[in-house]
Order: structure tokens, then C-alpha cells, then sequence
């Protein structure tokens, strides 16, 4: 599966990109959403929505015209797998912490 996401500034433009995804692109419901915008400048608040989800890598090139053709900007657009991580146990976790902090102390 491929990840893509689009802003939109026009949250109508956005509702009409998931319109034409919903019926032109084999996606599940939960599989794909629109978000406000969220923005890192508190002075100035983000403008726009996001409309991003999960698609079959043979529709990517379709899903990303649809967005750009309904006047959205490609924000990322990659592949949605990535390597397990083997989860540590609690007591190696404390364990390299107190190691960074012990070697902090002078």
C-alpha cells in the first residue's frame, strides 16, 4: 500500500477530490480522510485541509492526478511499509536511559 496526501486551500475542492477518489479508486471508507491543516507558526494559523490515504501502488499515479486536477498539492507519496522494530523489554529501556543520564554528570 501507498501513502499520499494533498493540501487542499479550498476544503470544497477537498470534498470533491474524495468524491471522485470514492468513485473512481477501489478504496476502503477508513482508508482515506480530510484533516484541518495543521501549522507550526501559532502567529499564523494554517489555512487549508489535508485529504490523504492508503491505495494500491497500481492507483498512485491515478489518485495523485485526481488530487492535483482538483487543485491539490502533493504533500507525500510513499510506501506505507516499513521494517518491524523488535520491541525492547521495559528493564532495556530504563536500562540505556540511565546510561545516557550517567554520562551526562560531571
Amino acid at each position: 500500500m501507498y501513502l499520499v496526501g494533498a493540501r487542499f486551500r479550498d476544503a470544497g475542492a477537498a470534498n470533491d477530490a474524495i468524491g471522485e477518489l470514492r468513485d473512481r479508486i477501489a478504496v476502503e471508507p477508513e482508508d482515506l480522510d480530510v484533516r484541518p491543516l495543521g501549522s507550526l507558526r501559532y502567529e499564523r494559523p494554517a489555512v487549508g485541509v489535508v485529504v490523504a490515504g492508503r491505495f494500491e501502488p497500481a492507483d498512485v499515479d491515478s489518485v495523485v492526478s485526481i488530487m492535483q486536477r482538483h487543485g491539490g498539492e502533493i504533500v507525500f507519496r510513499r510506501t506505507e511499509w516499513r521494517h518491524p522494530r523488535t520491541p525492547a523489554s521495559r528493564g532495556e529501556r530504563s536500562s540505556a536511559r540511565c546510561q545516557r543520564f550517567t554520562g551526562l554528570r560531571t
